[in-house]
This record gives C-alpha cells, structure tokens and sequence, in this order.
C-alpha cells in the first residue's frame, strides 16, 4: 500500500511539473490563438481560445478577429459563468502568429520590455453577408508609432527614451553600459531595449 501511495504521489508531482513546464521565448515560439483577458492571460499563454466565444463568426476564419471586433461585445463562460467583453476593454489577442495589445497594437519585439507599433485596424464593416475576397472594410489607419509595455507591471506608454531607461535602471550594470555608449539616445534605447531582453528572458508554458 505504501508503495502505492509513493507511485501515485510521484506521478502527481511528475505531472506538475509537466504543467509547469516554461521555455525561454525565442522568435519561433507559437502563441495560442485567442484574446488575453489580462497580462495573466498572455504570461500563462492561456488566451480565451475563438471556439469558446459565443457568436456566429466562424473560429477558423482567418478574418475571425477582423469580425469580433466589429461587435459592441461578445461573450464568453469563464469559471461557471458567463462573462460579457468590449473589443476596446480587452488586454490583448493573438492571431497565432502575431501578438497584439489592444486591438490596435502589434507587439514587434516581445520580452520583458516589449516594443510595440501601432497599426491598422478594422474600424467597421457595412454588412456580414458573403464578405468574400473582395469585401472591403473602412479601415482606422495607425500612426506607426512605437510604445512599451513593460511584462513585469503591464504598464503601456509611449516609446521615449525616458520611461524606457526608467525600466533599464532595473539592471545597473547594462544602464551604466547604455549611459556609456556612444549615439543618439533614441537609437541607443531601441538597441538596448534588445540587449536588456536578452539579459533577462520571458518564459512560456508550451
């Protein structure tokens, strides 16, 4: 009995760690396809996946995101409840190859500071009927601008090299490296924003 007991305690703990398990990101890591409710979402790489919203939009089109937001909500059961979302209130979302905060902001570099741009988005479509190949949908333009949001806080700010060194403080001795070199300091925050990645790597469930 006793060696029972040892055996199912160990493949509990084997399990564990197993759900635990976390790999450093790389530019090839997937993320799930969904939307982050919260920095949490994104962190455990657990979005509220297309097949468990509630609507008529078809989970596997690829233009699945392009529709959700259109609507005034949508909703979704989380935890023996229903819970209702705006677009404009949701943290993020991933398309599976790309990550977004908001609806409207690409992450371009994701780590513990992540450099993000803003782009287009659908702004609104005139009918859901047959939208085809050809279907056009008016469109809010990005302005291209750079923003952080920072992994660990989930602070969101406009990219200047001031807040930027604020986060870069964290590691003295690269903040002394990036007081020491040499260039503009706008282009020097973009190299070290990739240097203090580097140094200090963000981690995923796979």
């Amino acid at each position: 009995m006793k060696s029972q007991i040892m055996i199912l305690t160990g493949m509990l703990f084997a399990a564990t760690l197993t759900a635990q398990e976390k790999v450093r990101y790389t530019d090839d890591f997937r993320f799930a396809r969904g939307i982050y409710t919260s920095l949490q979402d994104l962190k455990a790489n657990d979005p509220v996946k297309p097949a468990d919203i509630i609507t008529d939009i078809d989970a596997s089109s690829p233009k699945f995101f392009q529709f959700l937001f259109t609507k005034e909500q949508f909703r979704f059961p989380r935890n023996n409840e229903i819970v209702y979302l705006k677009p404009k209130d949701i943290f993020g979302y991933s398309d599976g190859r790309q990550v977004f905060y908001g609806t409207k902001y690409r992450v371009e570099v994701m780590g513990e500071i992540c450099l993000l741009k803003e782009v287009d988005v659908v702004d609104s479509y005139s009918s859901f009927i047959n939208p085809g190949d050809k279907y056009e949908a008016a469109r809010e333009q990005g302005s291209g601008k750079l923003y952080i949001l920072d992994f660990e806080t989930g602070s969101f700010f406009r990219c200047k090299p001031k807040k930027v060194e604020a986060i870069l403080q964290r590691d003295k001795e690269l903040f002394q490296e990036y007081q020491n070199a040499k260039g503009k300091r706008k282009d020097k925050v973009l190299n070290f924003i990739k240097e203090y990645n580097f140094r200090h790597p963000v981690y995923f469930p796979k």
